[in-house]
């Protein structure tokens, strides 16, 4: 039951990260030629998770602006997808919630093995 607990709190952290690659992306939305951030969670042959960042390499939309001589100028804009991170952030808020949940429930199990035993 231990390693379940484990589980369930190493899925919290991750996702926790998760949120805060989201809100990263999020906060430099009108940045230029900001590159968003992409947190990937991979599983291990144990059942072990770890996390990967990399950046996102899509170029953001150009924006035509114009500059001190009067001319126009062609500035790369942001490449992150509000939408998208908008997802991420409440299927993170839900998958930690759950996890909180479990880990609750297993340690309340071994609080009654304890108590069993003694």
């Amino acid at each position: 039951m231990v390693s379940r607990l484990d589980a369930s709190l190493n899925a919290v952290h991750n996702h926790l990260q998760r949120l805060q690659t989201s809100t990263t992306n999020i906060a430099n939305l009108n940045t230029d030629g900001y590159q968003s951030l992409r947190l990937t969670i991979n599983e291990g042959p144990t059942g072990t998770t770890t996390t990967t960042l990399s950046t996102e390499t899509t170029p953001g939309p150009l924006r035509q602006e114009l500059n001190q001589d009067g001319g126009m100028v062609e500035t790369p804009g942001s490449n992150v997808d509000l939408a998208g991170e908008y997802v991420k952030i409440m299927t993170s808020t839900q998958a930690v919630k759950a996890n909180l949940k479990a880990a609750a429930t297993v340690s309340e199990l071994l609080g009654e093995v304890i108590d069993t035993l003694a």
